[in-house]
């Protein structure tokens, strides 16, 4: 399984967004009904920089471009070191989603962008 790069970590806030796997229905006397659409219900985690540096961008982007072909390959991503959070650490299975990647040059050397990445 391919690896994300080893750059920078991303900086805080890191967003991570639960997705609600039900399906509801109501019923015509009011009362609603739910039921699971999924058997498993992954996660999405939005990765931020503000100050990536030029070196690390440039791995970020080829293995965008040329590894994993934006979100076609999946590959595993480390969870930043937290202290007293259980996915302290932890590998992810996980794919690039929510459309292109966008960073910007924000001063000499230094990168700034968003990422969006789900489990698999």
């Amino acid at each position: 399984m391919l690896q994300f790069p080893n750059i920078q970590q991303p900086v805080y806030p890191l967003t991570t967004k639960i997705k609600d796997p039900s399906l509801q229905s109501e019923m015509e006397n009011g009362m609603v009904i739910s039921r699971a659409r999924f058997t498993r219900v992954p996660q999405t985690f939005v990765l931020k920089w503000t100050a990536l540096p030029a070196e690390d961008y440039a791995m970020l982007r080829d293995f965008y471009r040329t590894k994993v072909l934006g979100g076609s390959l999946a590959f595993d991503w480390q969870y930043p070191t937290v202290a007293n959070d259980p996915y302290s650490g932890k590998l992810f299975s996980v794919r690039f989603t929510g459309g292109d990647i966008s960073f910007e040059l924000s001063s000499p050397g230094r990168y700034a962008g968003t990422l969006t990445i789900q489990e698999v």
